[in-house]
């Protein structure tokens, strides 16, 4: 069997891994660097530098010896953009080894799909025939009409990498996951920062209990927003780009980040008779499989969740089912990670999913300072929340905002995956003192018997 992978991102190596020790003989064609997108301008860059500036962070507001200089440590970009390149560069070396130590021959050039089972490599024009073929290149940020990208006032979310100064002002159109990350690291960067969304509430898409609260922690933090309205319209001027919004306020900053969603990369796709749907993804079945047979499109090309985990199962899915397998993929279950002021982590259903669906839903809800563990870190903001069927007692999601919300999310993860009842985790033993009490104490409270919780 000989496999063609386009794209070396999260989803692509993982499939070419997954066929190669399937027993595939697999080229992945890579046009850039390994590792995509989620490597070199996203998940790693972003979380590397919200590690060191929160590091900072917390260093700064204990209360050390007044004779001591720990909170005279002042921010240097250069050296914090180094610090990120040094992780990117280690993880992108790891990668490559692997995969040849793998037996994954790698290609650098562009490909373009011409016919089902040929690959065109667009720099040496060499005419490549496979019996299997696995797209999966990506995303990019996406253009709004009056905000085309410049790389220099009007940025995109790769263009910040290239960045030299910090901005003493920032505006940031989109509050959602990507939106709101950035706000964060532009805030202890110690730019005025202000995000602007369409939509009602900032992370529109999560649980509106947890929105909320990272509103409230946005005010604490003293990054404005306006949600619910639309941009007018913007001038530049020499030093400031001043943006006119539906509710009569204008804003101004030196610069604009647009972070208002993705763009599906299926412009080497265009002849091949691949099927797109209405917003560009390739469209795909539960086998990851195109409308052509053996053509295969993964990650974020194909528009389901655009998640580097759900890009790699996806990945695993496609690289075996090429070998013969007939597996699917399945989206119900898939936890969400977003790395803001407070940490946000979702699975399952939210509340206002479950009572449309007319499920009767009994919650409980348990905030982290009243954990000891969250004191003895610093971070006493946020809580946790989970809902489960009133009738049947099994678990049908869970939404934290807080502490470590990113790692406690998986044990409530596999909770609603197993079906598991509320009772069962309300049984199990939380150590002490841990962040994960606050999820026994949360389970507890939907049957009004939290021990470190007030009942009114």
């Amino acid at each position: 069997m000989k496999v063609a992978v386009i794209g070396g991102g999260p989803a692509g190596y993982v499939s070419a891994l997954t066929a190669r020790r399937a027993g595939a003989e697999v080229l992945l064609i890579e046009k850039e660097e390994l590792g995509g997108t989620c490597l070199n301008k996203g998940c790693i860059p972003t979380k590397t530098l919200i590690y060191s500036l929160e590091l900072l962070e917390k260093i700064k507001s204990q209360k050390y010896n007044p004779k001591m200089s720990l909170c005279d440590i002042s921010i240097n970009l250069s050296t914090l953009m180094h610090n990120k390149d040094i992780v990117v560069e280690s993880q992108k070396k790891g990668l490559s080894i692997l995969l040849k130590q793998s037996g994954v021959k790698i290609i650098r050039d562009e490909a373009e799909l011409i016919h089902p089972k040929t690959v065109l490599l667009k720099q040496t024009l060499e005419k490549i025939q496979f019996d299997k073929i696995i797209v999966a290149t990506g995303s990019r940020p996406a253009e709004l009409p009056m905000l085309s990208f410049d790389g220099e006032r009007i940025l995109s979310s790769d263009d910040l990498w290239k960045m030299k100064d910090i901005p003493q002002s920032i505006t940031i159109i989109g509050a959602g996951a990507i939106g709101c990350e950035f706000a964060w690291i532009f805030n202890l960067l110690g730019s005025k920062v202000t995000l602007i969304e369409l939509m009602p509430r900032v992370l529109p898409m999560e649980d509106e209990e947890i929105s909320r609260a990272l509103e409230r922690l946005l005010k604490k933090r003293k990054i404005e927003f306006y949600t619910g309205v639309k941009i007018d319209d913007l001038k530049k001027k020499d030093e400031t780009i001043d943006i006119n919004l539906s509710n009569g306020k204008t804003v101004s900053s030196e610069m604009i980040l647009v972070s208002v969603g993705r763009a599906y990369n299926t412009e080497l796709i265009k002849n091949s008779g691949v099927k797109l749907g209405t917003r560009g993804e390739i469209i795909v079945n539960e086998h990851m499989q195109t409308n052509l047979e053996d053509v295969y499109a993964i990650g974020d090309v194909n528009g389901k969740w655009l998640l580097a985990h759900v890009a790699y199962r996806e990945g695993e899915i496609a690289g075996k089912n090429i070998m013969g397998e007939s597996l699917k993929m399945k989206y119900n279950v898939i936890p969400s990670t977003i790395f803001t002021i407070s940490e946000v982590a979702s699975v399952g259903l939210k509340e206002n999913e479950a009572l449309q669906e007319g499920i009767k839903v009994r919650k409980g809800v348990f905030p982290f300072r009243a954990i000891g563990k969250a004191h003895v870190i610093g971070e006493i903001d946020g809580f946790v929340k989970v809902i489960a069927e009133a009738d049947t007692d099994i678990l049908l999601g869970a939404h934290i905002i807080g502490p470590k919300a990113s790692e406690l999310i998986h044990e409530l993860a596999l909770a609603v995956k197993l079906k598991a009842r509320a009772k069962d985790l309300k049984d199990l033993i939380h150590s002490h003192p841990t962040l994960s009490e606050c999820i026994g104490e949360a389970i507890a409270d939907i049957y009004g018997e939290a021990i470190h919780k007030v009942e009114k």
